[in-house]
C-alpha cells in the first residue's frame, strides 16, 4: 500500500532546475500564471512599442513629405499616431524577431555564431523588411483604389517607382527605417519601456492604445463610406 501510495505521489511530482520537487499541479498553475509574451518581453510592453512605432510612422511620413512638397499634415489621423506602423512592428518581433537573432516563427534561421553569420542575419532581415515595404504598399494602395477609389499616396513623381504607390527609394527608406531601429534600437527602446510599471503599462494600451485603434477604425470607414480620405488640418511650408 505504501509502494503504491509513494509510486503516485512520484508520478504526480516533477523535479525543477534546483532540485526541489514540486506537485504537477502546482507547476501547471505557475505556469499559468506567467504573463503572455512576444519574443521575450510582456504584451503590455509591446502594446507601448507599438504606440511608439506608431509615433515614429507618423513622424518619418510627414518628414518625408515635408522634404519633398513641403507639407506637414494629419496623416488622415485625428491622433499623431499611425497604427498601421504599429502593426508592422508586431508582424516583425512575431515573424522575425530582431536582426541579431532573426527566426521565423521563432525558428532560427542563423543558429551558429560568428560575425559572418550576424552579417548573413541582417542583411536578409534587411531584404525581407524591404520586400514587405515594396509589396505591401503596393497592395494596400491598390486595395483601397479598386474598393473605394481613393489614391490614397502617389509616388509617380519619385524616380525609381513601381506604380505609383511605391518605389525602390521609398522602400529603401522605410525599410531602412524600420531595420535600423530593429537592429540598433529596439532593445534600448524596450529597456527603457520597461521602466514603466506594469499597471501603469496596461492603463496606456487600454486608453491610448485604444484611441489610436478607433482612429484608424474612423478612418478606414470613412474611406469606404465617403470615397474620401479624411483631411483634419495640414500645414504648408
Amino acid at each position: 500500500m505504501e509502494q503504491t501510495e509513494s509510486k503516485t505521489n512520484s508520478i504526480n511530482a516533477v523535479t525543477t532546475a534546483d532540485g526541489e520537487k514540486i506537485s504537477k499541479k502546482a507547476k501547471m498553475t505557475k505556469v499559468k500564471g506567467e504573463p503572455k509574451k512576444l519574443f521575450g518581453y510582456e504584451l503590455p510592453y509591446v502594446g507601448l512599442a507599438m504606440i511608439a512605432f506608431s509615433f515614429f510612422g507618423f513622424l518619418a511620413e510627414n518628414i518625408a513629405r515635408m522634404a519633398t512638397k513641403h507639407i506637414f499634415d494629419c496623416r488622415h489621423q485625428l491622433l499623431p499616431f499611425l497604427f498601421a506602423y504599429g502593426i508592422a512592428l508586431f508582424a516583425m518581433l512575431l515573424i522575425l524577431g530582431t536582426p541579431d537573432e532573426m527566426r521565423i516563427f521563432n525558428k532560427r534561421i542563423f543558429a551558429k555564431k560568428g560575425l559572418k553569420y550576424r552579417v548573413l542575419s541582417h542583411i536578409t532581415y534587411f531584404a525581407i523588411i524591404f520586400a514587405f515595404v515594396f509589396l505591401g504598399e503596393i497592395a494596400v494602395g491598390e486595395f483601397y483604389e479598386a474598393c473605394t477609389g481613393v489614391i490614397l499616396w502617389d509616388y509617380s513623381d519619385i524616380p525609381l517607382h513601381v506604380t505609383k504607390y511605391t518605389s525602390v527609394i521609398s522602400g529603401a527608406a522605410y525599410g531602412g527605417g524600420a531595420y535600423l531601429i530593429m537592429a540598433f534600437g529596439f532593445k534600448p527602446m524596450m529597456k527603457l519601456i520597461q521602466k514603466i510599471g506594469r499597471k501603469t503599462a496596461i492603463i496606456l494600451n487600454c486608453t491610448l492604445g485604444v484611441a489610436i485603434v478607433i482612429d484608424f477604425i474612423i478612418m478606414v470607414v470613412t474611406v469606404f463610406v465617403t470615397g474620401a480620405a479624411p483631411e483634419y488640418w495640414s500645414v504648408q511650408f
